[in-house]
C-alpha cells in the first residue's frame, strides 16, 4: 500500500522499521520508565521538598480497576477490592520502592466518594495518618461534573446545539480548517475549540 501511494522510497523505509509486539513493548517501557523516572526526580529534587497528590480510582473497559496518579507518575492494578486501605497500599508501596517520603506530602485531592474522603474512614484520613500536616480536598473538577449533573434544562437544551456545533467542528479535519479560517476573518484569537464536555463548559463559565 505504502508503495502505491508513495512510491518504492517510502516502501523502503517503511520496511526498516521494526514493529514486533517484542520490540513495541519493549519501547512503551522504556519510554514509561523514562517518564516515571523523571517526575521521581521532580518530587525529590522540589526546592521546598514538598509535593502533593492527585489520584482517582477508574475500570477501564476490561472491567479492570486502575489506580491513576496525576503526572501518570503511578498506575497500577487493584486485584479485588477498591477499598482506602487497598489504595493506601498500592501508593505507600510505591513510595517505599522509590524512596519516597510521606513526611514531605503536603496535600492530597481526590474525588468525593467515601473510599476517598469519608471522615471516619478514607484514603484521605490515612494519608493524614502518615502526613499530618497533607491537606485534603476535593477536586474541583468532580464538583463540575457533580453540578452538570442537575443542570436546568433550560441550560441542557442550550447545551445541546452547542454540543452539535462543537462535534460538526471537530468531525474532520476539513472542518476544523473552516472554522479556523472563519474565526481569522472575525479576527477572533479563538481559533483551536477543545472536545465537548459538559464539565469543561460548566467550569468554563464559572471562571467568567
Amino acid at each position: 500500500m505504502v508503495k502505491q501511494v508513495l512510491g518504492e522510497a517510502s516502501e523502503r523505509k517503511i520496511q526498516q522499521i521494526s514493529l514486533s509486539n517484542d520490540t513495541v513493548k519493549r519501547r512503551i517501557n522504556e519510554m514509561s520508565d523514562d517518564i516515571k523516572e523523571k517526575v521521581i526526580q521532580e518530587i525529590k529534587l522540589s526546592p521546598t521538598g514538598m509535593f502533593t497528590i492527585q489520584l482517582d480510582e477508574s475500570t477501564d473497559v476490561s472491567s479492570c480497576a486502575q489506580l491513576l496518579r496525576e503526572e501518570y507518575l503511578l498506575c497500577t492494578q487493584l486485584e479485588t477490592t477498591t477499598t482506602d486501605v487497598d489504595v493506601m497500599e498500592k501508593l505507600s508501596s510505591f513510595f517505599t520502592a522509590n524512596r519516597i517520603s510521606w513526611d514531605n506530602c503536603c496535600g492530597v485531592c481526590t474525588d468525593g466518594a467515601p473510599a476517598m474522603m469519608g471522615s471516619k474512614s478514607g484514603f484521605q484520613k490515612r494519608v493524614k495518618e502518615v502526613a499530618p500536616n497533607a491537606k485534603g480536598i476535593h477536586c474541583m473538577i468532580h464538583h463540575f461534573a457533580l453540578a452538570s449533573k442537575t443542570l436546568p434544562d433550560e441550560l441542557c437544551k442550550i447545551l445541546e446545539v452547542v454540543v452539535k456545533c462543537v462535534n460538526c467542528v471537530k468531525a474532520g479535519d476539513l472542518n476544523s480548517r473552516f472554522f479556523q479560517n472563519l474565526c481569522r476573518d472575525m479576527d477572533s484569537e479563538h481559533e483551536a475549540l477543545l472536545f465537548y464536555s459538559k464539565v469543561r463548559w460548566l467550569s468554563q463559565g464559572v471562571m467568567l
